[in-house]
């Protein structure tokens, strides 16, 4: 069969012939539709995330849409070597979530990864009717369905800080959405994080420097001020994996950190989210720009500066 094949973690895979799956217990094989091309994909390819191997070669691919005795479905969890990004390949039994019949294949397949990552942390640490959450990234597409996804979920305010100024502007045409710019000097960062007066939530796709005057913003009203007790989830790390933490942070306000991702989200809160994620992209209140490119052209499409979440179609 033909997959999107790593055979070097410094180059983007290529299209190649791959053995075709062999059958395991607990797992079922999945005639694979489309798959994106999410950060973690490419993450995983380069070697450069915690859960990447060692053994070459493999086939890129974290989720995606595909045929399950005939049905179109949302699905993942491919055992090594295997991945999404292949005409066939095997997932979990069970792991087989139905997509609407008016949510194009393309953009079933570019969303959900995305909007899972806020989607899941908003629910698990409880957001309330009329919260405030600050997206930290909000520009990259993540970032963006963040917004999006943190409205949808009864978020009254939502602080969208990023670089990007056409889509910072395009966010705040929302009258719920404020924009923090992180383009300019660091202490006007700071006071617009420090004026809102503290988010409920913290989704920092970021980390890095960007965390770390976010946090200063955070300090700066303590209980004692009036300031309420935030939720801080860190789920990316595109400025930085390390920051600095003042140790006068944790006891000048009430901020919990805690991290979200494939080794410490719920599986039984994923799988109940899932349809609903599903049905918000089938409705149109969460949405992506998409570029599609055919298996053949995955090697000059992974490298491509062209805009838009990346779809694989193996069709």
């Amino acid at each position: 069969m033909k997959a999107a094949v790593v055979t070097d973690v410094t180059s983007a895979p290529r299209c190649a012939d791959f053995p075709e799956p062999s059958p395991r217990d607990g797992f079922v094989q999945v005639q694979m539709l489309a798959a994106g091309v999410h950060q973690v994909v490419r993450s995983i390819a380069a070697g450069a995330h915690y859960s990447s191997g060692d053994e070459l070669p493999f086939v890129a691919g974290v989720d995606g849409v595909g045929l399950i005795e005939g049905r179109r479905v949302y699905t993942g969890g491919c055992p090594d070597p295997l991945g999404t990004i292949a005409e066939r390949t095997l997932v979990p039994a069970g792991f087989a979530v139905p997509v609407p019949d008016v949510l194009p294949t393309d953009l079933a397949a570019a969303v959900v990864n995305p909007a899972m990552s806020s989607w899941l942390p908003l629910v698990s640490r409880g957001l309330r009717p009329g919260g405030t959450v600050l997206v930290l990234g909000a520009t990259g597409t993540a970032g963006q369905l963040a917004v999006q996804v943190a409205l949808h979920l009864g978020a009254g305010r939502v602080l969208a800080a990023g670089r990007n100024a056409a889509v910072l502007a395009r966010l705040a045409a929302d009258p719920r959405v404020s924009a923090v710019s992180l383009s300019g000097p660091r202490e006007e960062a700071v006071a617009a994080i420090a004026a809102s007066g503290g988010p409920d939530i913290v989704l920092d796709y970021l980390w890095g420097p960007v965390a770390e005057l976010a946090l200063d913003g955070l300090r700066s009203r303590s209980l004692v001020d009036g300031g309420s007790a935030v939720q801080y989830v860190q789920i990316g790390a595109l400025a930085g994996r390390t920051a600095a933490l003042d140790a006068a942070i944790l006891r000048a306000r009430d901020i919990t950190i805690s991290g979200s991702g494939a080794g410490s989200i719920d599986r039984a809160l994923l799988f109940t989210e899932l349809p609903k994620l599903l049905d918000a992209a089938a409705s149109g209140e969460l949405t992506v720009e998409v570029r599609v490119a055919p298996l053949a052209d995955v090697a000059e499409a992974w490298t491509s500066a062209a805009p838009g979440r990346l779809v694989i179609s193996m069709v």
